[in-house]
């Protein structure tokens, strides 16, 4: 498709241009046109790892003492990472493994894309190189590798639905949250689904049992952010800590939650309520909005998430951009609006830089962020239950949906 090749040009003269920028400007420089807070020395989150690796040297657990990390924060991954420790790494192997993971994660963009008109193309492109994303770079998150494995789950789902729900399993042990991309599995028929589902969720609730100890560490040593984040949370700490009042905070949280109620009582009222498309889908991209509308919901839900993570509404732009192009006006303007938030979540911390040159311009432009996390919250939960397979969406005798066709 000429998309998909809009789509490769797009992004290595993006990387072109950020390869010139950092030659030119420096590490530091270039990302704050970007507005993105920048750590020194580079690739902070990696290294905790990488000083993890000197701490357990030194034969202490880098899970309770990391003197090895410039910060000295703990390590805050599973212990599953400390495998790396065997292979002799330290400090100075840190930018190798952001770059293993940078390109890990630039290979992810083409494992599921599959045909793209030139529109998406752009659109992608724009999400692509968003301060969101290039946070994520910026920090050598470990997100970048998710990323990746997220990916080959999408394109193995295609031929062998076992080793997809593998990959997952795989991220779910490396990093938990990625037990919610199961839902890309509702491709399926649905006795094959529960038992793929049903194996991969059953070994990860094993799996975090048996290493519950380590998951109540990372909670302890987990940084969670208010600034540059997204997630329940994030409201009502924020006014907590900016007005000194628990009460406050305390308030917000409660009316938080109550509309966090609200939003999945209506969302998952549609279920069994589910769209009928006017035109072919298109089933990779309908398997990657799943899979990134699932973990968006599920990590809003969960709290607090640097925006790093919002990488992952990367796979729910494809199918976003195909139902912009379907016959029921309620599916294309939700898709539209889901759309327009998923961008604006992207890019909020580029608007951060100006917020100086309005009055009270930073609670504006943060009230603005809020609005549209919030917002993409209820627009996901809106499309998701109504994007179900056909033996989901059959409900009191109701004839399923037409199938669906790549």
């Amino acid at each position: 498709m000429p998309g998909n090749r809009t789509f490769a040009l797009l992004i290595l003269l993006g990387a072109a241009i950020i390869g010139l920028l950092l030659s030119v400007y420096g590490f530091d420089a270039t990302w704050q046109l970007w507005n993105i807070p920048v750590m020194s020395p580079h690739f902070a989150d990696l290294r905790t790892i990488t000083g993890g690796a000197e701490s357990a040297r030194m034969g202490l657990d880098p899970m309770l003492e990391n003197p090895g990390d410039p910060w000295g924060r703990t390590m805050d991954y599973p212990r599953i990472w400390q495998g790396l420790f065997a292979l002799g790494i330290d400090h100075s192997d840190t930018v190798l493994l952001a770059v293993i993971m940078i390109a890990a994660f630039a290979a992810g963009l083409f494992l599921f894309v599959k045909d793209f008109d030139r529109r998406t193309a752009w659109i992608m492109a724009a999400a692509v190189f968003s301060p969101a994303v290039l946070l994520g770079i910026e920090r050598g998150n470990n997100d970048l590798l998710i990323f990746f494995l997220m990916a080959a789950a999408l394109m193995a789902l295609r031929n062998r639905p076992a080793v997809a729900a593998g990959l997952i399993t795989l991220g779910g042990m490396l990093m938990y949250f990625p037990v919610f991309a199961l839902a890309a599995l509702l491709r399926e028929p649905r006795r094959r689904f529960l038992a793929l589902a049903g194996t991969s969720l059953g070994v990860l609730v094993v799996y975090v049992l048996l290493t519950f100890k380590q998951v109540l560490l990372i909670g302890r040593g987990e940084l969670r952010g208010t600034t540059i984040s997204y997630g329940f949370n994030v409201l009502h700490t924020s006014l907590a800590d900016h007005f000194g009042s628990r009460g406050l905070g305390a308030a917000v949280m409660i009316l938080s939650f109550l509309v966090a109620a609200g939003i999945i009582v209506l969302g998952l009222r549609s279920r069994g309520r589910c769209f009928t498309f006017a035109r072919p889908v298109v089933q990779e991209h309908l398997d990657g909005f799943r899979l990134g509308a699932a973990i968006y919901v599920g990590t809003f839900l969960l709290g607090n998430n640097w925006d790093y993570r919002l990488i992952f509404l990367l796979f729910t732009i494809p199918q976003l951009c195909d139902w912009m192009r379907e016959d029921d006006p309620r599916l294309t303007r939700a898709a539209r609006i889901t759309l327009g938030l998923v961008l604006a979540s992207l890019w909020m911390q580029f608007f951060f830089r100006f917020a100086h040159f309005l009055p009270v311009g930073g609670y504006i432009v943060f009230a603005l962020d809020e609005l549209a996390n919030w917002g993409l919250l209820a627009g996901l939960l809106y499309l998701l239950p109504r994007t179900g397979p056909a033996w989901l969406c059959r409900k009191n005798g109701d004839p399923a949906p037409a199938p669906l066709t790549t």
